[in-house]
C-alpha cells in the first residue's frame, strides 16, 4: 500500500447534528495527513437495503414516516437519510478496495446499533450487516472496539450465516452473546489494559479460528477515558495500541480489514486528533 483510500464525501457531514458535523472535521484533519487518499463514494442504492432490513422500516425510513424514520434518536430529514446512503455507499466501495489491497478506511459513524426492523443508539442502517448481507460468497468478523456493545450486529448474526462479530465494550448496551458473537466486558480504569489486552488476543484467536475473508473493524472512541459516554477508560495511548493490534493482527494473519470510525462524544478537534490516530496505526503498520 502506497496510500490509505479514506471514503468520504460532504454528503457524510449535513450541519444538521454534531454526530454529523464531526466528520467534517475529521476529514479536513486527514487531508493534511500524508499518505491518505479520500475519495468520495457515491451513495448506496436503497434497492440494495431491501432483504437486509425489514421492508417497512426501509420504506418508512427512506420516505421520513415517523415514528420509524426517526426511530435512531435522530431527528429525521432529507439530509439525515442522505447521509446514511452515502455512508453505505461508502462502505460498500470501501470492502471492495479493502479486499484488492489489503485495507480501507471510511469516514462513518452510525452502524452497529440498527435492528432488523428499526434504527436504534443514533444507528439507523447497519453498514457492518449490509457487507455480510452484499457478500455472501465472504466470511465477514467484525471486530467491535466501541465503547458501546454491538448489539445489532449481534442480531444480524442470526440472520446472515456469514457474519460473525466480537464486541469489547464498556458499555453493555443490549449484548449478550451467542453462537457467532463473543462479547468481552472491560474497564480498563479499574482493571488496567492487561484484561483489554487479553481480550484482543483471545478475538484474534476467534478470528483465527473462523478464517474470514474480511475483518470490519469499528474503531470507536467513545471508550476513551475523557468521552463523556465513555465506562472503558482507554487513554490516548491505549486507544492507539488498541489499533495498532488490530492492523497486525490482519496484517500478520493476510485478512484484508475495512475500519470505520464509529463512537465518540467529545470536541470535534479532539475526535479527530483520535480517529487520526487510528488512521496513522493503519498506515504504521500497512504503509
Amino acid at each position: 500500500m502506497t496510500r490509505l483510500r479514506a471514503y468520504y464525501s460532504a454528503d457524510y457531514a449535513p450541519p444538521v447534528s454534531p454526530l454529523f458535523s464531526r466528520l467534517a472535521v475529521l476529514a479536513d484533519a486527514l487531508r493534511d495527513c500524508k499518505g491518505i487518499e479520500l475519495c468520495a463514494p457515491r451513495q448506496v442504492d436503497p434497492r440494495l437495503l431491501y432483504g437486509l432490513h425489514d421492508e417497512t422500516y426501509i420504506d418508512h425510513f427512506l420516505r421520513g414516516e415517523e415514528p420509524l424514520a426517526s426511530s435512531q434518536y435522530i431527528a429525521w430529514s432529507p439530509l439525515v437519510r442522505d447521509a446514511v446512503l452515502a455512508m453505505l455507499g461508502g462502505q460498500l466501495e470501501a470492502a471492495q478496495h479493502a479486499l484488492t489491497h489489503g485495507v480501507a478506511m471510511n469516514l462513518a459513524r452510525g452502524f452497529h446499533h440498527a435492528l432488523w426492523d428499526r434504527g436504534s443508539g443514533f444507528c439507523a442502517i447497519n453498514g457492518l450487516a449490509l457487507v455480510a448481507h452484499r457478500l455472501p460468497d465472504k466470511r465477514i468478523f467484525v471486530v467491535d472496539c466501541d465503547e458501546h456493545g454491538g448489539n445489532g450486529t449481534e442480531e444480524f448474526t442470526h440472520r446472515l450465516p456469514n457474519l460473525y462479530t466480537a464486541s469489547i465494550f464498556g458499555t453493555r448496551f443490549g449484548c449478550v452473546g451467542s453462537a457467532r458473537s463473543w462479547i468481552y466486558p472491560i474497564n480498563v480504569t479499574r482493571d488496567g489494559f492487561g484484561p483489554y489486552a487479553q481480550a484482543l488476543e483471545d478475538v484474534a484467536a476467534q478470528i483465527t479460528r473462523c478464517a474470514p475473508d474480511l475483518i470490519l473493524y469499528q474503531a470507536g472512541v467513545d471508550c476513551h477515558e475523557n468521552d463523556p459516554k465513555g465506562r472503558a477508560g482507554l487513554s490516548t495511548q491505549q486507544l492507539f495500541e488498541r489499533d495498532r493490534f488490530v492492523f497486525r493482527m490482519a496484517r500478520r494473519l493476510g485478512i484484508p480489514i475495512l475500519f470505520v470510525v464509529a463512537g465518540g462524544y467529545q470536541d470535534a478537534s479532539i475526535l479527530a486528533q483520535l480517529n487520526g490516530n487510528t488512521a496513522r496505526a493503519a498506515l504504521e503498520v500497512f504503509g
